[in-house]
Parts: C-alpha cells; sequence; structure tokens
C-alpha cells in the first residue's frame, strides 16, 4: 500500500506587484531585489480572501474527479481568513465536501510539508484499525502573507506574495508513493522569525503589552538558518530512504530565496535545473509555496510518471521537513 499524488491545481491572486512598483514606493531598485531574492514579481490580493485563493487551488487538483470521495482536507496556513472556524472548514462548505473530516495546519513556510505528513499518517493508520478510513485526501498550502508584512521594511516586504497550492493524496494497492520523510523544530530563541496577534482585551485582564502584528524577520538569521537545516532535513531523508541527491529526478524546494536554493544545490553537488524555481513570478507564498511550485513542474513539463520528486520546506517555528515520494 502507498500514498501518493495523483493530482495538482493552483491559484494565485489577481494583482501583479512589480519591482518597480515597488521601486516607486520605497528606496529600492529591480536589480538589488532580483539579486537578494530572485523575485521579479508577486501577486497581493486585493479582492481575493484565503479562501477563494484556496477554493481554487482545490476545484482545478479536483477536476474530473467526484467530490463525494474526498475523505479529508488539510489546509497549511498561518494567515486563515478566521480563526473559527477553520480554513479547512470554509473550503468543505464553499466546495460541498460532505464526507470529508477538516481541520488546518500552522508550521508557516513548512506548514505544507508537515500537512503532507500527517495527512499521509492519518491515512495509513485509518485503515490498520477499526474506524472511518481515509483513502483520498486534499493537501493545501494558501496564504495572503500580505496580510503579516511590514510594507515600511524593504528588505522583508518585497520577498512575499499571495495564493495557493493544493494537491490530491490517494492510498493506492501495490503502489510506492512516499518513500520517506523527515521533519525537525529548532527554537527560535532570537525571534528570528516572528509575528504576534492582538486580541480583544477582557475586563478581567491587566493591562498587557500589544503583540507586533506584522512580520519581524532577520534576514542573515533567516539565511544561515535554512541552510543549515535545509542540509540536515535532505539529508535525513535521503538517508531514510537508502538513495543519495543523484537517485533524485526534481526537489521542490520552499520558494523563499534563491540564494537559499542555489547554496542546497551546491552542497548536494546537484545542476541548479533540478530545483523547481517559482519565486521569481510569485514571491514567498509561504506555505503555499512547494504545492504551486510543483504544480508549475508538471505544467512545465519536468516532472513524469515514475520520477522520484523532493520537497523541502523551511520556515517560521523554527521549522524544516522534506519528503520524498515517487510520481504516480
Amino acid at each position: 500500500m502507498g500514498v501518493g499524488i495523483i493530482s495538482a491545481g493552483k491559484r494565485l491572486a489577481g494583482n501583479i506587484v512589480t519591482n518597480e512598483d515597488l521601486c516607486g514606493m520605497m528606496d529600492t531598485t529591480d536589480e538589488r531585489i532580483v539579486e537578494r531574492t530572485g523575485v521579479h514579481e508577486r501577486r497581493i490580493a486585493t479582492k481575493e480572501k484565503s479562501l477563494d485563493l484556496a477554493a481554487g487551488a482545490a476545484v482545478e487538483a479536483l477536476e474530473g474527479m467526484d467530490y463525494d470521495t474526498v475523505d479529508m482536507v488539510i489546509v497549511a496556513t498561518c494567515t486563515p481568513d478566521m480563526l473559527v472556524p477553520s480554513m479547512g472548514s470554509l473550503v468543505k462548505m464553499r466546495l460541498g465536501l460532505k464526507n470529508a473530516v477538516v481541520f488546518d495546519v500552522n508550521s508557516a513556510c513548512s506548514g505544507f510539508v508537515y500537512a503532507l505528513w500527517v495527512a499521509e499518517s492519518i491515512m495509513e493508520s485509518s485503515w490498520e484499525k477499526p474506524g472511518r478510513r481515509i483513502r483520498r485526501a486534499l493537501v493545501i498550502g494558501s496564504e495572503r502573507l500580505s496580510r503579516m508584512a511590514d510594507w515600511n521594511d524593504r528588505r522583508s516586504c518585497i520577498l512575499f506574495g499571495d495564493g495557493a497550492g493544493c494537491t490530491v493524496l490517494e492510498r493506492r494497492e501495490g503502489e510506492t508513493g512516499i518513500i520517506a520523510s523527515f521533519y525537525k523544530n529548532y527554537d527560535d530563541v532570537n525571534q528570528t522569525l516572528w509575528c504576534g496577534v492582538e486580541y480583544e482585551q477582557n475586563i478581567f485582564s491587566a493591562d498587557e503589552e500589544k503583540e507586533r502584528r506584522t512580520l519581524k524577520m532577520s534576514g542573515t538569521q533567516v539565511f544561515k538558518f535554512a541552510v543549515n537545516a535545509v542540509n540536515e532535513v535532505m539529508d535525513k531523508t535521503l538517508e531514510y530512504a537508502e538513495m543519495t541527491a543523484d537517485d533524485v529526478d526534481i526537489f521542490i524546494p520552499h520558494q523563499a530565496n534563491l540564494r537559499i536554493v542555489r547554496a542546497a544545490a551546491h552542497r548536494f553537488k546537484q545542476p541548479l535545473e533540478k530545483f523547481q524555481l517559482s519565486m521569481g513570478k510569485a514571491g514567498n507564498v509561504s506555505a503555499a509555496s512547494i504545492p504551486m511550485a510543483y504544480y508549475d513542474a508538471i505544467k512545465l513539463g519536468k516532472i513524469k510518471k515514475g520520477d522520484t520528486v523532493m520537497m523541502v520546506g523551511f520556515g517560521g517555528g523554527l521549522s524544516a521537513g522534506a519528503v520524498l515520494f515517487k510520481m504516480w
């Protein structure tokens, strides 16, 4: 038995914001942004909610399928439209997925690979014990990072965009899907990636210092963490699979920064061409970046049946994870 990905979908916010647009708003240049990040443009939602993006990606991923066969929906996000109900519940209601159990996962930019891990674990265990069996699941990454970006910080806001990606997972007899994975969390003692939330003060609470509601990011520390974490989770996943980087046909990394991807390619002695790069047209879309990049690779014909694919996520928490699977 195996759990694998059978389909994918993608939805970007409609409003395109180019580097030139940002240059008119802050002291920066197109050359500086591209050199530091690899980003040329990003999509910023002006009308769409995160639900619109998530549901749009799911509809494309489910094309030709019976919605009643969807048993579970997991949405990875750190920018939900609401705290209650969950984004998974909103997607279920929007699409009429009457048989699906749903919930959200928040592990920032690592969220999608963590959600894959959770989905695979539930799908496998549901067939080992009496009870409801999960055969088909949607795993969605959906973000509106423009909600938490500090648009006065030219070092960080240039990175972020809005969008969603969706994969359909299925459990099948006699096929190998997910081969191996590895996940690790690292304490963010220096608040390298940090974004607070503000609640209404209740009548019983003492005065509290309000949390900053825009993302605080230390670029140098993030880069150092990301390079080391990517190396570790890729190494461990390949070790568990008893494979080497040469055995992987394509890598789908979190689209945080071109320099981080280049460092990984150099460390594993792989050509940069084996790494899907989608940040140029979309920016960093946190938990949505990996499924969006996976979708792009499929549409570009870079992935075919039988290929070995590795997804690698890293982000706030601090967190990182990698998953290796065969393409169905």
